[in-house]
């Protein structure tokens, strides 16, 4: 009867539809691990794109335009519960909104076909609707980004403002009492878990699946050019309240919320996220090397802030790229430390928190005056990280 429902439900849309502009494939998955920044790993659920890929947190991004039929084939490889996809914020048709009870559930080895239209650009989410609490929270969730109706990744809609580089921070929180085998893989009565834990206190709290010291780990970084102006695309999947706490010198301006424009620009450099909300913001960078991002999870009855984080925005002419010719050694050091084996080379040398601590010219760099830590040193437009012991 399943399956029967299933055709029903397709044959009607794609005789709706005509023709498909995007076609989609999602991957269910009931078997993964993630590792968070202390070397713990938990299982988790996920999405994936292809049968090769390991499952992750958070699932592929997708990306339509706006005013594209769009076909989601979800293909689900749990061998365990059934599965469905719900388009949060996207403002399909019941059918298409896998609810289980009103739409339909995806079995092990099953494929469910999602159908709609996609609205104006903005950033929505999706996630898995069966026993949610237990599924979303196993990892079963990420980002949809819809693009104005030529696919510009410069522009926030049709006619709207441009930018010069976009970035989604998508934040969650994981129990890792939660994610044992004894909740993952109890059973299930019409769509529900049978067992749902009674309190929810998460040990890890996340952006874009990254923890803590992963976090501030350079290779991480959100990289751009100096003076870029930056379209911040903020969501929460999580329980918790998230609080993103930009820079002054940002002269931040959240300009739309759940994919729709704000009547009146919010100039706060505070963005407030709770669960499954979206905003988009613009940013305007300057030509400091880094700029600190403050994440803080607060509690929603307490109002307490259990977690507080930092993430960098880094205006580097590239990513942690090695030199062709010279790497500046040794790396970790305990004072000197060379970085050109004959020409001098300018150089600068900044604070892991981006203050700049020194600049020069020279053929090596003596570390002896300076705190043990982490320094961030800039040769030729390129970022090396020193460790100093």
């Amino acid at each position: 009867m399943r399956l029967i429902l299933i055709y029903i439900i397709s044959t009607i849309y794609v005789g709706c539809f005509g023709q498909i502009d995007q076609n989609v494939l999602i991957i269910g998955r009931n078997i993964g691990t993630h590792t968070f920044h202390d070397g713990i790993s938990t299982r988790i659920f996920g999405f994936t794109s292809t049968l090769s890929a390991d499952t992750k947190i958070p699932g592929p991004t997708i990306v339509v335009n706006s005013g594209d039929s769009v076909k989601i084939d979800f293909f689900n490889l749990s061998q365990g519960a059934p599965h469905t996809i719900h388009l949060h914020g996207l403002d399909v048709d019941q059918a298409n909104d896998g609810v289980p009870m009103l739409s339909f559930e995806v079995e092990h080895t099953e494929h469910g076909y999602y159908y709609f239209k996609a609205p104006h650009p903005g950033t929505y989410l999706y996630h898995c609707h069966v026993g949610s609490s237990i599924h979303l929270q196993a990892g079963m969730y990420g980002l949809v980004i819809v693009r104005p109706t030529d696919g510009s990744t410069t522009m926030n809609w049709d006619g709207g403002e441009s930018y010069d580089r976009e970035f989604a921070l998508l934040a969650s929180e994981i129990d890792t009492v939660w994610h044992n085998d004894t909740i993952l893989d109890h059973d299930h009565m019409e769509g529900m878990p049978l067992y749902v834990p009674a309190t929810f206190k998460p040990q890890y709290f996340l952006v874009n699946g990254l923890s803590g010291t992963q976090m501030t780990d350079p290779a991480n970084h959100l990289y751009a050019q100096p003076n870029e102006k930056v379209y911040l695309r903020f969501a929460n999947i999580g329980y918790y309240g998230v609080r993103f706490v930009l820079p002054e010198t940002f002269n931040t301006r959240t300009v739309s919320s759940d994919g729709r424009p704000l009547p009146a620009e919010m100039t706060s450099d505070t963005v407030d996220v709770f669960p499954g909300e979206r905003f988009e913001t613009f940013v305007q960078l300057g030509e400091d090397l880094l700029y600190p991002i403050i994440v803080e999870h607060f509690n929603l009855n307490t109002q307490v802030v259990e977690s507080q984080q930092t993430m960098y925005l880094h205006t580097s002419e590239a990513s942690l790229t090695e030199l062709t010719s010279f790497l500046p050694y040794p790396n970790p050091t305990e004072g000197l430390i060379f970085i050109s084996e004959s020409e001098p080379k300018e150089y600068v040398v900044y604070s892991i928190s981006g203050k700049r601590i020194t600049s020069g010219t020279g053929t090596s760099i003596n570390f002896d005056s300076k705190a043990r830590g982490t320094y961030f040193l800039l040769i030729e437009g390129i970022t090396h990280k020193i460790v100093l012991n």
